[in-house]
Protein backbone atom coordinates (compact mmCIF):
# COMPACT_ATOMS: atom_id res chain seq x y z
CA UNK A 1 0.00 0.00 0.00
CA UNK A 2 3.25 2.41 0.03
CA UNK A 3 1.90 5.62 -2.21
CA UNK A 4 5.22 7.58 -1.09
CA UNK A 5 6.87 9.52 -3.86
CA UNK A 6 9.10 12.11 -3.01
CA UNK A 7 7.67 15.62 -1.67
CA UNK A 8 4.38 14.30 -2.83
CA UNK A 9 1.43 15.04 0.44
CA UNK A 10 -0.73 12.33 0.72
CA UNK A 11 -4.54 13.09 1.87
CA UNK A 12 -7.22 11.22 2.84
CA UNK A 13 -10.92 12.52 2.63
CA UNK A 14 -13.22 11.21 5.67
CA UNK A 15 -17.02 12.43 4.31
CA UNK A 16 -18.01 11.87 0.44
CA UNK A 17 -20.68 14.51 0.05
CA UNK A 18 -20.86 18.06 -1.97
CA UNK A 19 -18.11 19.91 0.01
CA UNK A 20 -15.71 17.21 -0.45
CA UNK A 21 -16.77 17.48 -4.11
CA UNK A 22 -17.30 20.33 -4.96
CA UNK A 23 -14.26 22.42 -2.65
CA UNK A 24 -11.64 19.76 -1.24
CA UNK A 25 -11.17 17.40 -4.42
CA UNK A 26 -10.79 20.34 -6.33
CA UNK A 27 -8.23 22.17 -4.47
CA UNK A 28 -6.08 19.26 -3.93
CA UNK A 29 -6.40 18.58 -7.72
CA UNK A 30 -5.47 22.13 -8.06
CA UNK A 31 -2.10 22.45 -5.77
CA UNK A 32 0.95 20.37 -7.14
CA UNK A 33 2.45 17.96 -5.02
CA UNK A 34 -0.99 16.70 -3.42
CA UNK A 35 -2.27 13.78 -4.13
CA UNK A 36 -6.00 12.23 -2.75
CA UNK A 37 -5.08 8.28 -2.22
CA UNK A 38 -7.86 7.22 0.35
CA UNK A 39 -11.43 8.09 0.89
CA UNK A 40 -13.82 7.45 3.83
CA UNK A 41 -17.53 7.02 3.98
CA UNK A 42 -20.11 5.36 6.55
CA UNK A 43 -22.60 4.57 2.92
CA UNK A 44 -19.81 2.37 1.06
CA UNK A 45 -21.79 3.34 -2.05
CA UNK A 46 -20.98 6.88 -1.57
CA UNK A 47 -17.25 6.29 -0.94
CA UNK A 48 -16.95 4.11 -3.51
CA UNK A 49 -18.68 6.53 -6.26
CA UNK A 50 -16.08 9.34 -5.29
CA UNK A 51 -13.16 7.00 -5.53
CA UNK A 52 -14.53 5.93 -9.33
CA UNK A 53 -14.85 9.41 -9.82
CA UNK A 54 -11.69 10.99 -8.94
CA UNK A 55 -9.54 7.74 -9.17
CA UNK A 56 -8.72 7.26 -5.75
CA UNK A 57 -7.24 3.70 -4.80
CA UNK A 58 -8.32 3.01 -1.26
CA UNK A 59 -12.00 3.18 0.14
CA UNK A 60 -13.19 2.56 3.33
CA UNK A 61 -16.42 3.15 5.80
CA UNK A 62 -14.60 3.65 8.94
CA UNK A 63 -12.40 6.98 9.60
CA UNK A 64 -10.07 4.86 11.80
CA UNK A 65 -8.91 2.71 9.48
CA UNK A 66 -8.18 5.31 6.85
CA UNK A 67 -6.11 7.05 9.34
CA UNK A 68 -4.21 4.35 10.64
CA UNK A 69 -2.76 4.34 7.18
CA UNK A 70 0.83 4.33 6.57
CA UNK A 71 0.84 6.42 3.49
CA UNK A 72 -1.34 9.05 4.66
CA UNK A 73 0.16 12.73 5.48
CA UNK A 74 -3.07 14.76 6.20
CA UNK A 75 -6.81 13.97 6.23
CA UNK A 76 -9.44 16.63 5.18
CA UNK A 77 -12.56 15.94 7.47
CA UNK A 78 -15.81 16.75 5.39
CA UNK A 79 -18.35 14.93 7.48
CA UNK A 80 -21.62 16.89 8.94
CA UNK A 81 -20.81 19.37 12.03
CA UNK A 82 -21.78 16.74 15.12
CA UNK A 83 -19.18 14.32 13.59
CA UNK A 84 -16.18 16.49 13.44
CA UNK A 85 -14.74 15.50 16.72
CA UNK A 86 -14.31 11.78 16.41
CA UNK A 87 -12.16 11.61 12.40
CA UNK A 88 -10.69 14.74 13.72
CA UNK A 89 -9.46 13.15 17.15
CA UNK A 90 -8.44 9.90 15.09
CA UNK A 91 -6.18 11.30 12.62
CA UNK A 92 -4.26 13.58 14.58
CA UNK A 93 -3.55 10.93 17.06
CA UNK A 94 -2.12 8.89 14.25
CA UNK A 95 0.16 11.82 13.35
CA UNK A 96 -1.97 13.31 10.64
CA UNK A 97 -2.62 16.89 9.78
CA UNK A 98 -6.34 17.97 9.66
CA UNK A 99 -7.59 20.08 7.31
CA UNK A 100 -11.95 19.90 9.20
CA UNK A 101 -14.41 22.15 7.71
CA UNK A 102 -16.63 24.58 9.63
CA UNK A 103 -17.43 24.85 12.20
CA UNK A 104 -15.01 23.21 13.94
CA UNK A 105 -17.29 21.03 15.62
CA UNK A 106 -21.28 21.48 16.95
CA UNK A 107 -20.67 22.19 20.36
CA UNK A 108 -17.96 23.78 21.81
CA UNK A 109 -17.14 20.44 23.99
CA UNK A 110 -16.17 18.59 20.52
CA UNK A 111 -14.41 21.55 19.30
CA UNK A 112 -11.90 22.22 22.86
CA UNK A 113 -11.65 18.41 22.44
CA UNK A 114 -10.09 18.73 18.96
CA UNK A 115 -8.06 21.65 19.66
CA UNK A 116 -6.29 19.70 23.28
CA UNK A 117 -5.67 16.82 20.44
CA UNK A 118 -3.80 19.43 17.79
CA UNK A 119 -1.79 20.41 21.01
CA UNK A 120 -0.73 17.04 21.69
CA UNK A 121 0.25 15.99 18.34
CA UNK A 122 2.32 19.02 17.79
CA UNK A 123 0.15 18.25 13.70
CA UNK A 124 -1.87 21.17 12.10
CA UNK A 125 -5.31 21.86 12.72
CA UNK A 126 -7.08 24.07 10.35
CA UNK A 127 -10.61 24.84 10.33
CA UNK A 128 -11.89 25.65 6.81
CA UNK A 129 -13.59 29.53 6.94
CA UNK A 130 -12.56 30.49 3.33
CA UNK A 131 -13.86 33.76 3.90
CA UNK A 132 -10.40 34.77 4.92
CA UNK A 133 -8.65 33.46 1.66
CA UNK A 134 -10.59 36.30 -0.28
CA UNK A 135 -8.79 38.52 -2.43
CA UNK A 136 -10.92 41.30 -1.04
CA UNK A 137 -10.26 40.37 2.44
CA UNK A 138 -6.34 39.57 2.37
CA UNK A 139 -6.14 43.75 1.13
CA UNK A 140 -8.32 44.99 3.57
CA UNK A 141 -6.77 43.14 6.38
CA UNK A 142 -3.62 45.47 5.63
CA UNK A 143 -5.82 48.06 5.93
CA UNK A 144 -6.85 47.25 9.47
CA UNK A 145 -3.44 46.59 10.65
CA UNK A 146 -1.73 49.40 9.46
CA UNK A 147 -4.32 51.33 11.52
CA UNK A 148 -6.69 53.03 9.09
CA UNK A 149 -9.31 52.51 11.85
CA UNK A 150 -8.09 53.57 14.74
CA UNK A 151 -9.44 51.93 17.71
CA UNK A 152 -12.00 49.09 16.56
CA UNK A 153 -15.61 49.40 18.98
CA UNK A 154 -18.25 47.92 16.63
CA UNK A 155 -18.72 45.22 13.98
CA UNK A 156 -21.74 43.99 12.14
CA UNK A 157 -21.71 40.74 10.55
CA UNK A 158 -24.40 40.13 8.06
CA UNK A 159 -25.46 36.59 6.34
CA UNK A 160 -28.42 36.98 5.27
CA UNK A 161 -30.79 34.84 2.61
CA UNK A 162 -34.06 35.47 1.77
CA UNK A 163 -34.58 32.03 0.39
CA UNK A 164 -31.94 29.63 0.75
CA UNK A 165 -32.72 26.39 2.89
CA UNK A 166 -30.24 23.66 1.78
CA UNK A 167 -31.90 20.68 0.07
CA UNK A 168 -29.72 18.14 1.32
CA UNK A 169 -31.18 16.49 4.17
CA UNK A 170 -28.02 16.42 6.76
CA UNK A 171 -28.20 20.60 7.40
CA UNK A 172 -31.96 21.05 8.61
CA UNK A 173 -31.41 18.09 11.53
CA UNK A 174 -30.38 19.01 15.02
CA UNK A 175 -28.86 15.91 15.29
CA UNK A 176 -26.37 16.25 12.21
CA UNK A 177 -25.77 19.93 12.20
CA UNK A 178 -26.45 21.35 16.09
CA UNK A 179 -28.32 24.32 13.84
CA UNK A 180 -28.98 26.17 10.87
CA UNK A 181 -27.61 29.16 9.29
CA UNK A 182 -26.08 30.37 12.29
CA UNK A 183 -23.50 27.81 12.03
CA UNK A 184 -24.43 26.91 8.36
CA UNK A 185 -23.17 30.52 7.16
CA UNK A 186 -23.49 32.85 10.07
CA UNK A 187 -19.78 31.02 10.68
CA UNK A 188 -18.39 32.21 7.80
CA UNK A 189 -19.39 35.87 8.35
CA UNK A 190 -18.60 36.44 11.92
CA UNK A 191 -15.16 34.29 11.89
CA UNK A 192 -14.74 36.81 8.78
CA UNK A 193 -15.68 39.86 11.08
CA UNK A 194 -13.82 38.79 14.21
CA UNK A 195 -10.49 37.92 11.91
CA UNK A 196 -10.53 40.93 10.05
CA UNK A 197 -10.48 42.70 14.12
CA UNK A 198 -7.55 40.96 14.96
CA UNK A 199 -9.31 38.03 16.76
CA UNK A 200 -10.70 39.37 20.32
CA UNK A 201 -11.49 37.36 22.86
CA UNK A 202 -15.21 36.96 23.09
CA UNK A 203 -16.66 37.28 26.82
CA UNK A 204 -20.51 37.12 26.72
CA UNK A 205 -22.94 36.52 23.93
CA UNK A 206 -27.12 36.83 23.99
CA UNK A 207 -29.02 36.01 21.14
CA UNK A 208 -32.17 34.05 19.91
CA UNK A 209 -32.67 31.74 17.53
CA UNK A 210 -36.12 31.35 15.82
CA UNK A 211 -37.40 28.92 13.51
CA UNK A 212 -40.57 30.88 11.48
CA UNK A 213 -40.44 29.36 8.20
CA UNK A 214 -38.33 26.44 7.56
CA UNK A 215 -41.03 24.13 8.85
CA UNK A 216 -44.14 25.03 6.99
CA UNK A 217 -45.05 23.62 3.61
CA UNK A 218 -46.54 26.88 2.56
CA UNK A 219 -43.34 29.05 2.16
CA UNK A 220 -42.34 29.47 -1.50
CA UNK A 221 -39.17 27.89 -2.37
CA UNK A 222 -35.80 28.91 -3.91
CA UNK A 223 -34.06 27.94 -6.62
CA UNK A 224 -33.03 25.08 -4.56
CA UNK A 225 -36.16 23.45 -4.44
CA UNK A 226 -38.12 22.12 -2.08
CA UNK A 227 -36.11 21.09 1.60
CA UNK A 228 -36.98 18.58 4.22
CA UNK A 229 -39.79 19.97 6.06
CA UNK A 230 -41.00 17.33 8.42
CA UNK A 231 -37.17 16.81 9.65
CA UNK A 232 -37.07 20.81 9.94
CA UNK A 233 -35.70 21.01 13.61
CA UNK A 234 -32.92 24.35 13.14
CA UNK A 235 -33.55 27.66 13.26
CA UNK A 236 -34.03 29.49 9.98
CA UNK A 237 -33.36 33.06 11.36
CA UNK A 238 -31.11 33.70 14.34
CA UNK A 239 -29.91 37.05 15.84
CA UNK A 240 -26.43 37.46 18.36
CA UNK A 241 -25.07 40.26 20.93
CA UNK A 242 -21.31 39.95 21.12
CA UNK A 243 -19.19 41.28 23.89
CA UNK A 244 -15.60 41.34 23.41
CA UNK A 245 -12.56 42.15 25.41
CA UNK A 246 -11.26 45.50 24.89
CA UNK A 247 -14.86 47.47 24.91
CA UNK A 248 -15.81 45.98 21.45
CA UNK A 249 -18.81 44.57 20.66
CA UNK A 250 -20.68 43.10 17.79
CA UNK A 251 -23.89 41.78 16.25
CA UNK A 252 -24.20 38.81 13.98
CA UNK A 253 -28.00 38.71 11.69
CA UNK A 254 -28.02 35.60 9.56
CA UNK A 255 -30.84 33.54 7.97
CA UNK A 256 -31.49 30.91 5.19
CA UNK A 257 -35.33 32.42 4.99
CA UNK A 258 -37.26 35.44 5.85
CA UNK A 259 -38.72 38.47 4.79
CA UNK A 260 -37.05 40.90 3.81
CA UNK A 261 -34.91 43.47 1.18
CA UNK A 262 -31.78 45.13 1.42
CA UNK A 263 -30.40 44.86 4.62
CA UNK A 264 -27.18 46.57 4.40
CA UNK A 265 -23.23 44.86 4.17
CA UNK A 266 -21.15 43.54 6.85
CA UNK A 267 -18.66 46.64 8.44
CA UNK A 268 -16.48 47.24 10.86
CA UNK A 269 -16.51 50.74 12.88
CA UNK A 270 -13.00 52.24 14.23
CA UNK A 271 -12.21 55.93 15.86
CA UNK A 272 -10.40 56.88 12.68
CA UNK A 273 -12.40 54.86 10.13
CA UNK A 274 -14.92 52.44 9.18
CA UNK A 275 -15.09 49.53 6.51
CA UNK A 276 -18.05 48.38 4.48
CA UNK A 277 -17.48 44.99 3.28
CA UNK A 278 -19.77 44.74 0.00
CA UNK A 279 -18.68 46.66 -1.77
CA UNK A 280 -15.27 46.76 -0.52
CA UNK A 281 -14.75 50.83 1.18
CA UNK A 282 -12.90 52.54 3.38
CA UNK A 283 -14.66 55.38 5.30
CA UNK A 284 -12.77 58.59 6.84
CA UNK A 285 -12.73 61.99 7.83
CA UNK A 286 -9.62 63.59 6.10
CA UNK A 287 -8.86 67.87 5.98
CA UNK A 288 -12.30 68.47 7.63
CA UNK A 289 -13.80 66.67 4.90
CA UNK A 290 -15.62 62.76 4.66
CA UNK A 291 -13.96 61.08 2.22
CA UNK A 292 -14.62 57.29 1.04
CA UNK A 293 -11.86 54.74 -0.10
CA UNK A 294 -12.16 52.70 -2.96
CA UNK A 295 -8.94 49.90 -2.46
CA UNK A 296 -8.17 48.32 -5.54
CA UNK A 297 -8.34 44.13 -5.20
CA UNK A 298 -6.34 42.00 -7.09
CA UNK A 299 -8.30 39.76 -9.35
CA UNK A 300 -9.07 36.29 -7.40
CA UNK A 301 -6.72 33.98 -9.41
CA UNK A 302 -8.26 31.19 -7.57
CA UNK A 303 -11.20 29.89 -5.88
CA UNK A 304 -10.78 30.90 -1.85
CA UNK A 305 -11.35 27.47 -0.81
CA UNK A 306 -8.55 26.54 -3.49
CA UNK A 307 -6.46 29.00 -1.71
CA UNK A 308 -7.28 27.58 2.16
CA UNK A 309 -5.97 24.12 0.84
CA UNK A 310 -2.79 25.50 -0.70
CA UNK A 311 -2.27 27.22 2.42
CA UNK A 312 -2.93 24.05 4.42
CA UNK A 313 -0.42 22.58 2.64
CA UNK A 314 2.22 24.65 2.28
CA UNK A 315 1.78 25.03 6.02
CA UNK A 316 2.89 21.45 6.04
CA UNK A 317 5.55 21.44 4.05
CA UNK A 318 7.17 24.21 5.82
CA UNK A 319 6.44 23.41 9.28
CA UNK A 320 4.22 26.47 10.04
CA UNK A 321 1.23 26.98 12.12
CA UNK A 322 -2.24 26.75 11.21
CA UNK A 323 -3.36 29.04 8.83
CA UNK A 324 -6.72 29.09 10.55
CA UNK A 325 -6.17 27.66 13.85
CA UNK A 326 -8.75 25.30 15.50
CA UNK A 327 -8.39 27.70 18.67
CA UNK A 328 -9.71 30.90 16.85
CA UNK A 329 -12.45 28.52 15.52
CA UNK A 330 -13.45 27.25 18.84
CA UNK A 331 -14.21 31.01 19.91
CA UNK A 332 -16.69 31.10 17.12
CA UNK A 333 -18.33 28.10 18.14
CA UNK A 334 -18.33 29.15 21.77
CA UNK A 335 -20.07 32.10 20.96
CA UNK A 336 -22.95 30.06 18.70
CA UNK A 337 -23.46 28.00 21.95
CA UNK A 338 -23.96 31.17 23.98
CA UNK A 339 -27.01 32.39 21.43
CA UNK A 340 -28.56 28.64 21.94
CA UNK A 341 -28.39 28.76 25.87
CA UNK A 342 -29.26 32.51 25.33
CA UNK A 343 -32.51 31.04 23.30
CA UNK A 344 -33.77 28.97 26.27
CA UNK A 345 -33.17 31.64 29.03
CA UNK A 346 -33.20 35.66 27.91
CA UNK A 347 -30.45 36.34 29.70
CA UNK A 348 -26.81 37.09 28.61
CA UNK A 349 -24.12 33.80 28.82
CA UNK A 350 -20.78 34.12 30.12
CA UNK A 351 -17.83 32.88 27.36
CA UNK A 352 -14.87 30.45 29.19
Amino acid sequence: MKEKKGDVINIGIVGAGGIARGAHMPGYQAVPGAKVIAVCDIAKEAAESFARQFDIPYVFTDYKELSAMDELDAVSVCTPNNFHAGPTIAALEAGKHVLCEKPIAGHAKDGQAMVDAAKKSGKILQIGLHMRFQSSSQTIKKYIEAGELGKIYYARAVAMRRRGIPSWGTFVRKNMSTGGPLVDIGVHELDHIVWLMGCPKPVAAAGHAYTMLGNRKDVAYSDWGPWDVEHFDVEDFAVAYILFENDITATLETSWAAHFGNVGPSFILGDKGGVSLSPLQIHQDKHGNLVDITPQVPRQREDPHTSEIRAFLKAIKGGSPSPVPGEEALAITKIFDAVYESTKTGTMIPIK
